[in-house]
């Protein structure tokens, strides 16, 4: 089974590849803050993702957040752990 941790490049459904900066539980589930690498893989855009992990069958699915509400809840516990790691 493939595990998703910090650093792990993910290519999301629209092809584009994301890079794992961050990574949460919250109520239960695993939550990653991603960041699209450049096409050459070299770099970061400002393009931002949030994922939720999902397992099934010893397999490891993500589905993109596009809920606001959850997107409100789950972006501050984000940014205090990536401001964390900076200090």
């Amino acid at each position: 089974m493939m595990e998703i941790n910090l650093h792990t490049v993910l290519t999301l459904e629209d092809d584009e590849k994301y890079v794992v900066v961050a990574k949460i539980e919250y109520e239960g589930n695993y939550y990653d803050y991603l960041l699209q690498l450049t096409d050459d893989e070299e770099d970061v855009t400002d393009q931002v993702a949030i994922v939720k992990e999902e397992k099934e069958n010893d397999e490891i699915y993500i589905d993109e957040i596009i809920d606001e509400e959850l997107l409100k809840k789950l972006t501050p516990l984000f940014q205090k752990q990536l401001e964390e790691k900076r200090d």
